[in-house]
């Protein structure tokens, strides 16, 4: 029997088919993205969820001319098989295949090249301009999750589009988790939406019992200019969005396709900015991901199995800073964790569910995570510790949090104590683009009076947690999404720093190489390989204030720095500008990093082990 789906090239064939026929299409798109995950890893629950919506959109819009803009990008999976990538699917995240993400170089019907979430609905805002100043009548349509309302960057759009007359919809979908359960005032309120029968069935009641009233129906109507008027004139009744000066529908079952269908194309019917709230499912179809969504967020592949490995026991950093946290919480009746609607993927459950007063999720908010931090700080005068973890590819979001909220308060001599963990540094296997950690040390580096740790190995990580705890300012620990460095020589321990000496040395110390951080395992055996000595450093900013090293550095004729960071702004760039000798740095060139595994990934940038061995040769 020949698949609905094998029939389906492009948006256009979607529009002729039947609901029967539509609700069968659902279900073998769900079958390819659980399969292909199972393969490739990805984002799954979220897929899952979306999936009747997003083939509903397909029928009522015309993409390109209309533009669908998927918020954060990740769950665009059926969107990537509707709009002619069925074949190529099974490729999804691997070296050479398409993104886990909307990726404009892939197809025009992917508008933004997006993983961060917030730019929808502005961006939805933008493209609805053009279209009034070009004349044309093309929708822009903004598909967004409940939990990216917490965003501020939503909040400052919707504001000014409550204002305008443009053809936009915002298609709200509702399924009552970003990636940790949704917290805060947007998602209570979502939540009275969804369960107030008075406002909703009173609405649509009254309007089908007006519709078939003869004579004085539509006299009524008319006198409240609308039914919908009418109806919240005699209930007394709104909604937050329409108080704003939106039009809002809903809530509507997002998995019922023929519905939706419908109610997309009554919100069309509007002649202003219109709000379609849509009730999902997290995971829907796939039974383990709907009773456990937050596992089966972002998974490795065999559905989530290696996933649940992470934090059970030190088998990677987060398993660590699990531990490290729980103990904090132990020692210090006055510390506080803080994330940004990444609970288990920061590692910070334990802490929350044994500690609950002295935890915070302020939503996906990592703007207002670290002020609030600042806040605290100030507020406690140095006897509250804040401690803030948070994804190196959305610590790119607080630089002037980081920078004013924290930084300069310390200028005045306020004791504006902010620990900041910042996981998945480095690069980061899979995901793309939009989700590597190389741009932290740079950013940091830029803030006056910071501290930053790179540990390589658990050990480093632990002396680093203990410094940081005790420091002042804005201490700072990145570390990897992986495990620590392994290395097969021995090494002199200095505390803030190691040092590798070869077996043979063939350069009696001419030559140095200085790394730190997870590469360190790839840099140090190159090194041993070469017959160099190699540094590796546990404090990055600043550098250790250690006479040896110092020694050590200056007396080198070339310096060789390797970094799993851009070279902009890095450690390398910082050494070169100290010390008298050469300085040669093999970092992140080309920072449109393709979706591939870590290992290929270091082939690409020529940090593994064989490609800095072949460097370091050539350079002497």
């Amino acid at each position: 029997m020949q698949r609905i789906l094998d029939r389906v090239n492009s948006p256009d064939d979607i529009r002729d088919l039947s609901y029967k026929e539509l609700d069968q299409l659902s279900q073998e798109i769900r079958e390819s993205i659980i399969n292909t995950v199972a393969d490739n890893g990805g984002h799954l629950a979220s897929n899952l969820g979306i999936t009747d919506v997003t083939i509903a959109m397909h029928r009522v819009f015309h993409s390109p001319d209309d533009t669908l803009i998927f918020d954060v990008g990740h769950q665009a999976y059926a969107h990537k098989i509707i709009t002619g990538r069925k074949e190529m699917f099974p490729s999804l995240r691997q070296d050479g295949g398409i993104s886990g993400f909307t990726n404009k170089a892939e197809s025009e019907h992917d508008f933004l090249t997006s993983g961060h979430c917030g730019s929808s609905v502005s961006c939805a805002v933008g493209v609805a301009e053009t279209n009034r100043m070009l004349g044309n009548d093309h929708w822009a349509v903004a598909l967004i999750g409940d939990g990216s309302f917490t965003n501020g960057m939503i909040w400052e759009a919707i504001e000014q589009l409550a204002s305008q007359k443009l053809r936009v919809m915002v298609i709200l979908n509702d399924n009552g988790m970003s990636i940790s359960k949704n917290v805060g005032g947007m998602s209570r309120y979502l939540s009275r939406i969804r369960t107030s029968k008075k406002y909703f069935g009173f609405k649509y009641k009254t309007k089908k019992l007006f519709s078939k009233t003869p004579l004085i129906g539509k006299g009524l109507i008319s006198a409240a200019v609308s039914v919908k008027e009418f109806i919240k004139r005699v209930s007394g009744i709104q909604t937050w969005f329409e108080m704003m000066g939106l039009e809002y529908i809903g809530p509507v079952d997002g998995h019922n396709i023929r519905k939706l269908v419908s109610v997309l194309e009554e919100a069309k019917t509007t002649d202003c900015p219109v709000i379609v709230h849509v009730k999902t499912k997290k995971g829907y179809g796939f039974a383990p991901a709907e009773e456990n969504p937050e596992s089966f967020h972002s998974t490795s592949s065999n559905l989530g199995t290696d996933r649940q490995k992470d934090g059970d026991g030190i088998k990677s950093f987060t398993g660590l800073v699990s531990k490290r946290m729980v103990r904090l919480g132990e020692e210090n009746r006055n510390s506080v964790a803080i994330t940004a609607a990444m609970t288990g993927g920061c590692g910070l459950a334990e802490f929350a569910e044994k500690y609950p007063d002295r935890f915070l999720d302020v939503g996906i908010a990592e703007e207002h995570a670290i002020t609030c931090a600042s806040g605290m700080a100030i507020r406690g005068g140095g006897s509250i510790l804040p401690v803030v973890v948070i994804y190196s590819t959305f610590v790119q979001r607080t630089f002037d949090q980081m920078w004013h909220d924290v930084g300069i308060q310390n200028f005045s001599g306020n004791n504006s104590h902010v620990m900041l963990l910042v996981s998945h540094c480095g690069l980061v296997a899979g995901d793309g683009v939009t989700h590597q950690g190389i741009y932290d040390v740079s950013l940091l580096s830029l803030i006056e009076g910071v501290t930053v740790y790179s540990p390589d190995d658990y050990e480093a990580f632990n002396r680093s947690f203990d410094e940081c705890v005790g420091g002042k300012g804005l201490t700072v620990i990145r570390y990897p999404k992986n495990s620590e460095a392994l290395y097969d020589n021995a090494f002199q321990d200095h505390g803030e720093w190691k040092l590798f000496r070869p077996e043979v040395t063939e350069n009696d110390r001419d030559t140095v190489l200085v790394t730190y951080g997870k590469i360190s395992e790839e840099a140090v055996a190159a090194a041993h390989d070469c017959g160099i000595e190699a540094i590796v450093l546990r404090k990055i900013i600043p550098l250790p204030d250690d006479g040896e090293l110092q020694s050590r550095l200056r007396s080198a004729k070339t310096v060789i720095v390797v970094e799993e960071t851009v070279e902009r702004g890095g450690i390398g760039e910082l050494l070169s500008l100290t010390i008298p000798g050469k300085v040669a740095v093999r970092a992140i060139e080309d920072t449109d990093v393709p979706h591939a595994t870590r290992d290929i990934l270091l082939r690409h940038y020529g940090i593994d082990r064989e490609s800095l061995k072949n460097w370091i040769r050539e350079l002497l």
